[in-house]
């Protein structure tokens, strides 16, 4: 065993202390240093590698020399620092700096702890936040964008939460509205643009003329649209955004005033937007859309505007159900009741929410749970950092007692925690980036408006601040307490290894705050993986993975009527079913998830509506035979259509089983009548066959009443192919390419996919939101399983004289690891309670995106207690276990 007194005096010898001073400190150190020794053997140190350890750490000269600040010229010159010869301010900072790394390197395990735990509350909080950020509060891209609102009408009594507006309300809008000037209405489709013999699908948009001074955008090249342009009969014009006129006409200026074909037709280029303006939904190419002011026939055009000054949504509300009301009366005598007491019929909404739709909601829970994340880390970090100093209470009463001021014991504290801020930061901000790519993706996917998401100044900030006030306050604070003790009470009470009564309560409270929150986080997680368990075990009505879809759209100027379209769309199909390894194709107006949804009023022979009653409303699809059988949707009645209803003098339809339980429970609805058209147009159909109810949009929706018409009676001039093969999907796609351009190779196949790529789609959102929260409370789960570990470990450190005494005294290793479990479940208990209670009454919050689950849910209110308890519990077996192998005698023999 090392003389550790004569070892002391040897090194301080040469300092030229008085007798009385240089008694007392041999007598100080030596204790410290010989309990600092039988602390490393306790560990499991050899007393060679003890005894070098403990000399590295408290005799070596420089040390010595910077404590005293007084010079020796026998002793050995401090180690230079960045070059040596450094004086002044530089110097100090300098030396501060190496004596940082120095007694960081002596405690690898505790320094990677602490910035593993930075590296994902401050990453975790920069990715979710600047995600947030880009979608919630960062202002859109356009002109005074506050003022911005999109409106439309809807009607629960037809089941209808969404009505766009017909052409007739533009003219009623424009001329009679103030609360909103100036405002536009617009439609979104799809274009097929060629040249040079190539064609290509781009998105497009139909607007009227005050589209573009509604969003303040102007142009960067030429000009918008006039209002003679948007009149019935005008030439055709366009404006195209920056990002087409770059790609596909190489940002060539002279574009301006020259024609280009879009859908077979020549318009004639008049403006190019700048880059970024892509509204809506990153639309390429802009064209007038041309208003019939009396028409009713199509409820399809989209509103947005631009608030007045002094007006609310709310004042847009009232008066555009006064403006309905009365061209309601005017038309038909009376006003139409498309509002109650309880539900307008008009929904106004600022522009940046509607374009964010769903994701607000998951946005803002991912938010909540990262915020958790973070308080946990800081508590985790609060922790750690009150053991370090707390561990090194001794060195600091030692270092004061060889003449160290406290402002320079703080100042090289100040400089380990800075150290440990600064690094821990610049990890979580790599996470945080990695992360912002990794979902970036998917975000910008669903959200149209944003083409990056950058890492927000402001969210750096933010938390680069909230990491140097936690390392600064629960770093250093306890160093600056500790230096204001006294020394003697310190150095006794540190020999025996124990942490103050405060203290250890601090760090249980830590440790509870870190379960509840796990709880509450673990919680969250698991309702929503159970929603969407259930939502992925949903039959959507048809078989999704092997099904290949691909959209093509006939363009209407050179297939003006119907017929036409029938007939090339019949050409198509026949080409297509003689591909190798087809299986089975059919057309469809719409194919499941896909865009469109065409509706119509249904009227039932026998169960016409009585006075004021309002009619229901089908969705309709125009579907080829073939396509029920291709899509894989079950038939539960009658048949499916076939050749024979090719003539389009059959009046045939097929309903879903929906519809047919509405109408005829318990009945057959074979042979019943139903009408699309109108009371004007009295054209009965017969139903034929009734089909499995299909989800065509959403899986977590209970499924809308769907009426199919053959394709004989009916067809848009945008169809979907569906197509199930035998080949690989690439060898199926590049067939379906041939027998298109066998048929007309002006017409391009675009946006090729399977079902299973459309529902994923649909699912995406969620998908990243589960996979983010679980990640999070996998985070939470973890750190909560590093506090418990720490808190124990640094119970038994501080009791290993008692657990020895014990032992000594016949008290068997299972009764003292059953005394630490004791205390280590007891904090787990409490988290979990406090935790369960708080997840009770925050689940409902997500109540909105759970599905077929319960917000108190008791499996998950179960199997999350049964998992924290699980983890905890092994996160207490190792200190328990380091409890019982302290060595009786030497424990014994140190007290």
């Amino acid at each position: 065993m090392p003389n550790w007194r004569d070892e002391v005096r040897t090194r301080i010898a040469g300092l030229g202390l008085e007798p009385t001073r240089e008694a007392e400190l041999v007598e100080e150190l030596a204790q410290h240093l010989e309990d600092r020794y039988q602390e490393l053997l306790a560990r499991g140190s050899t007393a060679g590698a003890a005894a070098a350890a403990v000399t590295e750490e408290h005799l070596d000269p420089a040390a010595l020399r910077a404590a005293l600040g007084r010079g020796d010229p026998k002793m050995p010159a401090p180690r230079p620092v960045l070059g040596g010869g450094a004086r002044g301010w530089f110097g100090s900072v300098a030396s501060d700096l190496w004596f940082a790394g120095r007694s960081l390197r002596r405690s690898p395990v505790l320094v990677l702890t602490i910035l593993l735990t930075l590296a994902i509350g401050i990453g975790g909080n920069v990715a979710v936040f600047s995600v947030v950020n880009a979608l919630l509060f960062r202002p859109l891209p356009y002109q005074d964008p506050g003022r911005l609102v999109s409106f439309w009408g809807t009607a629960p009594e037809k089941r209808l939460l969404v009505v766009n507006y017909p052409d007739a309300f533009y003219d009623l809008y424009h001329n009679r509205a103030r609360t909103i000037a100036p405002f536009a209405f617009y439609d979104r489709y799809g274009l097929t643009l060629s040249r040079a013999g190539e064609s290509e699908r781009v998105n497009g948009a139909a607007v009227t003329g005050d589209f573009f001074q509604v969003l303040g955008a102007v142009p960067l090249r030429g000009r918008t649209f006039l209002p003679e342009e948007g009149l019935q009969g005008a030439n055709l014009v366009a404006v195209l955004s920056h990002r087409l006129w770059r790609r596909r006409f190489g940002g060539d200026p002279a574009i301006l005033g020259h024609s280009i074909q879009l859908d077979e037709t020549a318009a004639t280029v008049v403006g190019v937007m700048p880059a970024g303006f892509d509204f809506p939904e990153r639309a390429e190419v802009w064209r007038p859309l041309r208003i019939d002011p009396t028409s009713l026939s199509c409820w399809c055009y989209d509103a947005v505007g631009r608030l007045a000054p002094g007006q609310t949504p709310s004042d847009l509300v009232r008066e555009i159900e006064g403006l309905n009301a009365d061209f309601w009366a005017d038309r038909e005598g009376r006003p139409r009741p498309t509002t109650t007491a309880t539900t307008p019929g008009t929904v106004v909404m600022p522009l940046a929410r509607e374009l964010v739709g769903d994701l607000r909601t998951p946005m803002l829970v991912l938010l909540s749970a990262v915020g958790m994340v973070m308080l946990i880390a800081c508590a985790n970090l609060a922790g750690l950092l009150l053991v370090r100093a707390v561990g090194r209470s001794r060195e600091i009463a030692v270092r004061t007692a060889l003449g160290a001021s406290p402002g320079r014991i703080v100042r090289q504290l100040g400089t380990e925690c800075a150290v440990l801020g600064v690094v821990g930061a610049m990890a979580g901000l790599a996470v945080g980036w990695a992360g912002v790519r990794l979902v970036e993706g998917a975000v910008v996917e669903q959200v149209t408006f944003l083409e990056r998401i950058p890492l927000d100044p402001r969210v750096l900030v933010f938390t680069l601040a909230a990491t140097v006030v936690t390392v600064l306050l629960f770093g250093l604070g306890p160093a600056i307490q500790g230096a204001r003790v006294s020394l003697a009470p310190e150095l006794k009470d540190g020999s025996r290894g124990t942490d103050g009564r405060a203290t250890r309560r601090l760090n249980g409270g830590f440790v509870v705050g870190q379960l509840a929150l796990s709880v509450i986080l673990l919680t969250g997680a698991g309702l929503l993986l159970r929603s969407f368990r259930n939502l992925m075990a949903v039959d959507p009505g048809f078989q999704a993975r092997e099904a290949v879809v691909a959209r093509f759209s006939v363009p209407w100027n050179t297939h003006r009527e119907m017929a036409q379209v029938r007939l090339l769309a019949g050409s198509v199909l026949d080409r297509v079913r003689a591909v190798s390894g087809v299986v089975a194709a059919g057309l469809s107006s719409t194919a499941p998830f896909g865009t469109g949804n065409w509706q119509q009023e249904l009227r039932v022979e026998g169960q016409e509506p009585t006075g004021s009653e309002a009619l229901p409303v089908v969705s309709v699809r125009t579907v080829s035979a073939g396509y029920f059988e291709t899509i894989g949707t079950k038939l539960l009645e009658g048949r499916y259509f076939g050749e024979a209803d090719r003539d389009s003098s059959g009046r045939a339809t097929i309903i879903d089983e929906s519809l047919a339980r509405r109408y005829w429970p318990g009945a057959t609805a074979l042979g019943r009548r139903i009408n699309l058209d109108g009371p004007e147009h009295p054209n009965w159909l017969t139903i034929i066959g009734v089909v499995a109810s299909v989800r065509h949009r959403d899986l977590s929706k209970g499924p809308d009443f769907y009426a199919y018409r053959p394709l004989a009676q009916g067809v848009g001039w945008g169809l979907d192919l569906v197509v199930r093969s035998s080949a690989p999907r690439a060898a199926t796609e590049q067939a379906l390419r041939a027998a298109m351009a066998a048929v007309d190779p002006s017409i391009p196949l675009f946006d090729v996919h399977t079902l299973g790529q459309a529902v994923d789609r649909s699912l995406a959102a969620r998908r990243v939101t589960n996979a983010l929260l679980l990640g999070f409370a996998a985070a939470a789960l973890v750190l909560a399983a590093i506090g418990v570990y720490g808190l124990m470990t640094r119970m038994v450190l501080a009791r290993t004289r008692e657990f020895g005494v014990r032992l000594a005294l016949g008290a068997s290793p299972s009764a003292v690891r059953a005394l630490v479990f004791r205390e280590g479940l007891g904090l787990v208990a409490l988290g979990l309670t406090i935790g369960l209670v708080g997840a009770a009454g925050l689940s409902r919050f997500v109540g909105s995106l759970l599905f077929e689950v319960d917000p108190i849910d008791p499996i998950t209110f179960v199997v999350v207690p049964v998992v924290l308890v699980v983890a905890a519990a092994g996160a207490v077996y190792l200190p328990a276990r380091r409890a019982t192998g302290v060595d009786p005698l030497s424990a014994i023999r140190a007290d």
